[in-house]
């Protein structure tokens, strides 16, 4: 399996040995029996109000505040934020840009954690969730649940009414589009106007045709203009001119708008990853999933892997790790207090949520719950996610952003017809050439 080593500049380097220097500064650090006052930062902090609820009735001294923010709001509000004294005690990361970018401006954990958890601790956790968010080989942030790209989820109730079976490769799958077409049904609702969706489905048509080779690729071992990734770009090109995508797609968002064509029975597929399965496939998600759609949700929902664009070829395997983390700000002057948060978060009862909500747990020896399915057929949908994600082919995350803007820019541009594959992956080899690693 690729393991991703996340490298950054030397300005970086630098910021985390600031960081860590003020780690030391325990002169404002509250008593060991005061009650503290927490804060906690993220943009998507699963069932935050339980977490919350039974962390304090366990710490019943210790208050913790969350404040949420849009995405693209909390990365700009999150270095301000961790430089000053205003900042959250507590924030969430994701792997990749997030971890290269503000892991200098975490507590790095393994001492701490060490102490609490005992020195197997590490075992504890899927090995990915762990080397995904680590920061010049220290673990800047522990795993709050795992996640992988490289599935479509269908609707088994459009399939079956029209006597359809689901594709595993391209040729499969425009066989059925042409039907469920015919029948005025949508095929893969696909918002295309969001980069990382795009790259999700790409990285899946690269691993199926050349396995891993991508991530090699990523750390500038190979060129993104070798044949093998053409044959991916013209695969992902074939998705739009042959039908499989339906028009329109360039100019929607994944959420919501292909995420609501898929769950009111306009599209039979979606292309999403495991964190898609508590919306379609437990009755406590699909009470909030029914509060962002007017018709009322009644599919079956199930997964499969995104087929092979080459005739013959296996699909990918799964390719993911942590879906965020939670990491201790330097800055914070409670780290005692935000250590007990983060460790709850991530190897307490904090994991039993996650694994409660359809989540899959950090910590391998808690298993995703399969008591509150739709269906009794969704329960080794889910199980079988959970064992694949043992065994990735890699990570979804590219911990360099001009890398993936370059890569989001070219696959803009071929969905929308105004560049060619090859042509395409000429600018995002440039822009690979151009990364510090």
């Amino acid at each position: 399996m690729h393991r991703t080593v996340k490298r950054g500049a030397t300005v970086l380097a630098a910021i985390a040995l600031a960081a860590a220097a003020l780690t030391g500064c325990s002169s404002s650090a509250p008593a060991a029996d005061a009650p503290v006052s927490l804060t906690w930062w993220g943009w998507n902090a699963f069932n935050k109000d339980q977490v919350i609820k039974d962390f304090q009735a366990a710490n019943p001294k210790i208050k913790v505040t969350y404040k949420q923010y849009a995405y693209n709001d909390y990365v700009t509000a999150l270095r301000p934020g961790l430089s000053s004294n205003k900042g959250p005690d507590v924030f969430q990361v994701q792997p990749g840009d997030l971890v290269t970018n503000f892991g200098p401006l975490a507590v790095p954990v393994e001492d701490r954690v060490a102490k609490d958890l005992g020195d197997d601790w590490a075992s504890k956790f899927n090995q990915e969730g762990l080397s995904q968010l680590q920061f010049e080989k220290k673990q800047v942030a522990l795993p709050a649940y795992m996640s992988a790209a490289g599935l479509i989820y269908y609707n088994k109730k459009i399939l079956d009414q029209y006597g359809l079976s689901v594709p595993t490769d391209f040729a499969e799958w425009k066989t059925v589009c042409e039907t469920l077409k015919a029948n005025n049904v949508g095929c893969l609702a696909h918002g295309a106007k969001d980069a990382w969706v795009n790259t999700d489905v790409f990285l899946a048509l690269i691993n199926s045709i050349a396995p891993g080779k991508v991530y090699d690729a990523i750390d500038g071992k190979t060129s993104w203009t070798d044949p093998e990734f053409v044959k991916a770009m013209d695969a992902w090109s074939e998705l739009f001119t042959s039908g499989i995508i339906g028009s329109g797609a360039t100019a929607a968002t994944e959420y919501p708008d292909a995420q609501t064509t898929f769950m009111e029975d306009k599209a039979a597929f979606i292309a999403l990853g495991t964190w898609n399965t508590p919306a379609t496939m437990t009755k406590t998600g699909q009470v909030d999933a029914q509060k962002t759609v007017t018709k009322k949700i009644d599919g079956l929902f199930l997964s499969a892997p995104f087929p092979a664009p080459v005739t013959g070829d296996d699909p990918t395997k799964l390719f993911g790790g942590p879906d965020n983390g939670f990491a201790v700000s330097a800055k914070s002057s409670k780290q005692d207090a935000a250590f007990k948060f983060l460790e709850f978060l991530t190897a307490g009862g904090g994991q039993k949520i996650q694994a409660a909500g359809g989540n899959i747990p950090a910590i391998t020896s808690v298993k995703v719950a399969t008591t509150d399915v739709i269906d009794p057929s969704q329960v080794a949908d889910i199980e079988g996610q959970q064992e694949a994600l043992a065994d990735l082919v890699g990570a979804r995350q590219i911990p360099y952003s001009d890398l993936t803007t370059a890569l989001g820019d070219a696959l803009s541009a071929v969905a929308a017809g105004t560049s060619s594959p090859a042509d395409a992956l000429k600018q995002v080899e440039s822009a690979s050439k151009s990364v510090s690693r």
